[in-house]
C-alpha cells in the first residue's frame, strides 16, 4: 500500500473515536467549567458575606457604645489583628465626627445614610494602603449619630483567584487523562467495528464465503456482525443460483444453436444429403424452441425485477382458469375437469394467465387420461389448483420442482419435456403477487401431480360475484 494510501486509511480509521474523543471531552469540560464556577461563586458569596458580618458586628459594636452614652475607646475603632477594618463617626448632618486611623482627614466614605435604627450595605472602592480596594461597608444609625464599617475584602478575592488557579491547574491533567481513557474505551468499543470492516473490505465477488467475527457481547456490534454474515450467507447463495442459472442456460441455450449450425454446414458441404424442406423443419423447430427458451428468460428475468412492475388491475381469476378448461377441451385426447367459482384479485392479467397457462400445460404433458382444474376463494386467498393422473412428483423433489432449469427427466433432451422453466414461471408471477406456488400430496384415493397456487383475493362484492357466473363450471 502507497504512504499516502495507509495515511488516508489512518485519519478514515481514527476519525470516528478523534471526533468522539473531542465531543466526549467537549462535553466533559463545560460539566467541569460549570462546576467550577458555581463553586467559585458560591465562595466568593461566602466570603463577601463574612465580612459583611465582621462590618456590621463592628459598627454595632460603636453604635451600641454610642447609646450607651460613654466616650467611644480608641480601640473600638482599631482593626483588631487579622482583620482590616475601619470606621467612621458621622453625626446627623452626615459630618465626620471621629474616625480610626486609617480613615483620618478623609470625606464620609458612605453617603446614602440609613434611616435612625436602619442600616445600609455597599461594596466601595476606598483609598486605603497603595492601591484602591474594595471594601464591604455596613452603616448602623443609632442615637444620632451613623457608625459606618469598613471591611475589606481583599482577601476574599484573593482566595477565590488562587482557588480559580487550582481548580484551572487540576482540570487540565485531568481532562487528558479523561482523553486517553475516552479514547482507549473507544478504541476498545470500536475495536470489532474495525475488524468487521477489515473483513467486509476482503470480501470480493468471486469468494463470498468470508464471514465477519462475531463478537461474544450481546450488544449492537453483536448484533451488527450477525446481520453482516447473514447478507454475505444471502449474497453467497445467490451468486451459486445465478451461477447454476447461467450454466443451465448456456446449455439450453448451446443444444438448438448446435442443431441449426450443423444442419447448415451438412447442407453446405454436402447438398444432397438434406433437403430444404428437411433443412427448413429442422432449423424452423429449433429456432421456435430457442425464441420460447428466450421468451421464458425475459419473463423470469422481469419477475426477478421488482422495479419492473407491470400495469395492476382487477382480475377475475375464474374467467382466467375458465378459459384454459376450454382450451384444453377444445385440444382434446384428455378428459377436462373444472370446477371454478369466484375469485378476483389484484394483478397483471397476462401474467396471471401465463401462470394459469404453464400449470396446465405441465399437466396436459404428464396427464394419462385426466386434468382437474379448480378455482376458488378461501377466506383471503383466492386458490387455483392444477393435478392430472400421471406419474406424479415424488415427494423428495416436491420442493424443488419450482426451481429453474428442474426436470424430473431422466435424460436433458428435447423428447422429455420444455427447458424447465414453466414452473420457475409460476412460482416468479405468484410471488410477485403476494402469493405463492406449492406441489403438494395428491389428495386421497388420487395419483398424479398436484399444484396449487394462492392468491391473495381482492375485495369484491359477494352478490355481484354470485351474478356474474355461476358456482360451478360444467364439465
Amino acid at each position: 500500500m502507497r504512504p499516502s494510501a495507509c495515511i488516508r486509511e489512518c485519519v478514515a480509521r481514527a476519525g470516528v473515536r478523534r471526533w468522539s474523543s473531542i465531543i466526549a471531552i467537549g462535553i466533559l469540560a463545560l460539566g467541569m467549567i460549570t462546576a467550577g464556577v458555581a463553586v467559585l461563586a458560591l465562595l466568593n458569596r461566602s466570603l463577601v458575606s463574612g465580612a459583611t458580618d465582621t462590618a456590621s458586628a463592628k459598627a454595632r459594636n460603636v453604635a451600641a457604645a454610642l447609646a450607651a452614652g460613654g466616650p467611644v475607646a480608641e480601640p473600638a475603632l482599631t482593626a483588631t489583628p487579622g482583620e482590616t477594618a475601619a470606621v467612621q463617626i458621622l453625626d446627623a448632618g452626615g459630618r465626620v465626627v471621629r474616625s480610626s486611623a486609617e480613615l483620618a482627614g478623609e470625606p464620609p466614605i458612605l453617603t446614602g445614610l440609613p434611616p435612625a435604627g436602619g442600616e445600609a450595605v455597599a461594596t466601595v472602592a476606598l483609598p486605603l494602603g497603595q492601591n484602591n480596594a474594595e471594601y464591604r461597608v455596613v452603616a448602623v444609625s443609632s442615637a444620632g449619630y451613623t457608625v459606618v464599617a469598613a471591611q475589606s475584602l481583599e482577601g476574599a478575592r484573593t482566595a477565590v483567584a488562587r482557588l480559580a488557579v487550582l481548580l484551572v491547574a487540576a482540570a487540565v491533567p485531568l481532562l487528558a487523562l479523561a482523553w486517553l481513557a475516552v479514547h482507549l474505551a473507544l478504541g476498545a468499543a470500536l475495536g470489532p467495528v474495525e475488524a468487521m470492516r477489515r473483513t467486509v473490505a476482503e470480501v470480493s465477488m468471486t469468494d463470498l464465503a468470508v464471514r465477519v467475527p462475531v463478537p461474544r457481547a450481546q450488544d449492537e456490534i453483536q448484533r451488527l456482525a450477525s446481520t453482516l454474515n447473514a447478507m454475505l450467507a444471502r449474497l453467497a447463495s445467490a451468486q451459486a443460483a445465478q451461477r447454476r442459472f447461467v450454466a443451465d442456460a448456456s446449455h439450453e441455450l448451446r443444444s438448438p444453436l448446435s442443431t441449426i449450425t450443423a444442419t447448415l454446414d451438412l447442407a453446405a458441404r454436402h447438398p444432397g444429403r438434406i433437403t430444404m424442406a428437411e433443412l427448413v423443419d429442422i432449423n424452423g423447430a429449433e429456432a421456435a424452441r430457442l425464441g420460447e427458451l428466450v421468451d421464458d428468460l425475459l419473463v423470469l428475468a422481469r419477475t426477478d425485477d421488482g422495479s419492473d412492475a407491470p400495469p395492476a388491475a382487477d382480475v377475475d381469476l375464474d374467467d382466467v382458469v375458465r378459459a384454459e378448461a376450454i382450451r384444453l377441451k377444445s385440444i382434446g385426447g384428455l378428459t377436462i375437469e373444472a370446477r371454478v367459482r369466484p375469485a378476483r384479485i389484484r394483478g397483471n392479467a397476462a401474467q396471471v394467465a401465463r401462470a394459469v397457462r404453464n400449470l396446465t400445460e405441465n399437466a396436459r404433458e404428464h396427464a394419462e387420461s385426466t386434468v382437474r382444474l379448480v378455482c376458488r376463494r378461501e377466506g383471503r386467498l383466492a386458490v387455483v389448483e392444477v393435478s392430472d393422473d400421471g406419474a406424479g412428483v415424488p415427494a423428495a423433489e416436491r420442493s424443488h420442482v419450482f426451481g429453474r432449469f428442474v426436470r424430473l427427466d431422466a435424460e436433458r433432451d428435447r423428447g422429455h419435456g420444455g427447458a424447465g422453466l414453466g414452473l420457475a414461471i409460476v412460482a416468479g408471477i405468484a410471488a410477485r403477487h403476494g402469493g405463492r406456488a406449492q406441489c403438494l400430496a395428491p389428495p386421497p384415493g388420487r395419483h398424479g401431480a398436484f399444484f396449487r397456487v394462492e392468491f391473495p383475493a381482492a375485495e369484491e362484492d359477494p352478490g355481484a360475484a354470485a351474478a356474474r357466473v355461476a358456482d360451478e363450471t360444467p364439465d
